[in-house]
Order: C-alpha cells, then structure tokens, then sequence
C-alpha cells in the first residue's frame, strides 16, 4: 500500500468508492484539485483506490473531508490509517484546530485518533410541498463593496478565517442587508448551499429562499429557531451526525448557522 496526491485521471475511479447518500464525489474532487487551500490524498495497493481523503486548510485551522475506504477494503484498519496521514500532512503548529464531520461509521475512528464531540448536526428532508413565501426586500445579490462584511461575518459564525475558500464563491451569493449591514448570507450552489446570519429574522427570510429550490438541510442541533422552522414547513430529521474537533477548541455560533456549507467545511 501507498499513499500519493489525488490527481485529475483519478476521478474515473470515484464510482466505485461513492457512499450511496453522499451525493456526487467529482464536483468535490474536482475542486480540491484546483484549489491552492486543499490536499486529496489516495491510498492504492496493486494498481487499485482503496481509500481517499483530503484536507482543506484556512488561516489556522483545518477540515479533512471524503475520507472514504473501498467498499471491499472496509473492516481492514484503512480508515485509521487515511485519517492520521491527513493529521500527518498539516502542519499543528499552524493549524491548532483540525474537524470534520463523522458518521455513524467513522465515529469509532476519529475518536481513537483523539478527536472529541463539539456538535451535533441534523439532517432533514422535506416531505411536504414548502410555501411560496416573497423574498424579502432586504435580500440582494452580492456586491463587491460589501465582501468584507460578508468575511468578517462568517468569522465571527464559524469561529474559523475562512477567507481563502470562501472568496471563490461569494459572487454567487445574497445578501440579506438592514440598511448598509451585512446580517446574513446564502450561496446557491456552493455545497449544500450554506446560510450563516447573526440574527434570526436575517437566517429565516434567507432560509425561506433557499427552502424554496431545496428539499435537504444540515444544521447544528442547537440552531433550535431554525429547526423549528423547518420541522413546521414540512421538513423530518433522517439521520444525524458529530461535528468533532482535534486540538484547539475556537469559539464559534452555532445558532448563526441556519445551513451548513458541507460536511467538509461544517
């Protein structure tokens, strides 16, 4: 067995490692790729992908994402192996903080490597037809002008100076604006379309935005304002899963996250 980069002729090969509720691997990878912030990873043995993973790194802390083992390969210890490589690769000086987000089946993994329960997320599907609300008149598209608000807000949400990643989304956003603030953001697209507001009247018209073309939503289990409101508009929990976290805990707010990017970036 070996470990080497990811590469562009490996995406092909994601077929055959792709978790059924996962959603397509290849955007994903493709991305990692040409992004200067993420570093996938592949294990082979005999020419075969047994297992793949990345890190994506921010100012000082870091995700691992799409740590996946082969179907046959499962039960072999390869999980363990994949994870503390990734840990391996970033430099702890730098990064004090490394998450991701386990399932049920990597759970028992992570936390032998040290990882520790920060929170839980929910995962909801909509069962039912969701109303068709106005948009609120204080939600725009993006404008260059206001990027640093929208930075400056996700910092003080996530905990986390995302800058470097999120900067290559951001046109792509809207905005909710109360006179010249910044309250919240939605980027469609991007993910599982994330939505992070300081306040919960800017999180729910952007929620009601995004609800309209969305029939999934991943949020913490505290953001109860938002749960709420989903639960009430036809949404079920199906499944949950641990935000966890090696090394320096960081302040964050979990209540601003009325959606979250994805389960590689919380």
């Amino acid at each position: 067995m070996k470990f080497t980069a990811f590469e562009k002729s490996d995406l092909q090969n994601l077929s055959e490692l792709q978790p059924p509720d996962w959603g397509d691997l290849v955007p994903r990878f493709e991305y990692f790729l040409k992004s200067a912030y993420c570093h996938p990873i592949k294990l082979t043995e005999d020419n075969e992908t047994i297992a793949i993973g990345t890190s994506m790194l921010h100012q000082d802390s870091a995700w691992l994402a799409c740590i996946i083992v082969h179907p046959n390969h499962r039960k072999k210890g390869l999980g363990n192996i994949i994870t503390q490589k990734l840990i391996d690769g970033i430099d702890r000086q730098k990064f004090k903080a490394i998450y991701l987000d386990a399932t049920d089946m990597g759970y028992p993994v992570y936390k032998k490597l040290g990882f520790e329960i920060e929170a839980e997320y929910v995962h909801l599907k909509r069962e039912a037809p969701f109303p068709s609300y106005p948009t609120s008149p204080n939600i725009i598209p993006f404008r260059e002008e206001l990027k640093e608000q929208i930075l400056k807000l996700d910092k003080q949400i996530s905990g986390e100076n995302r800058r470097g990643i999120l900067c290559d989304f951001l046109k792509q956003s809207q905005i909710y604006l109360d006179g010249h603030n910044v309250q919240g953001f939605y980027i469609p697209g991007w993910g599982d379309g994330p939505v992070i507001a300081d306040n919960a009247v800017a999180g729910i018209e952007l929620l009601k935005l995004r609800s309209q073309n969305m029939d999934s939503a991943v949020l913490p289990l505290d953001n109860t304002i938002a749960l709420d409101f989903l639960e009430k508009h036809g949404f079920v929990i199906f499944k949950k899963s641990k935000r966890m976290i090696l090394g320096q805990k960081k302040p964050w707010n979990a209540n601003g996250i009325f959606n979250w990017i994805s389960g590689q970036l919380g």
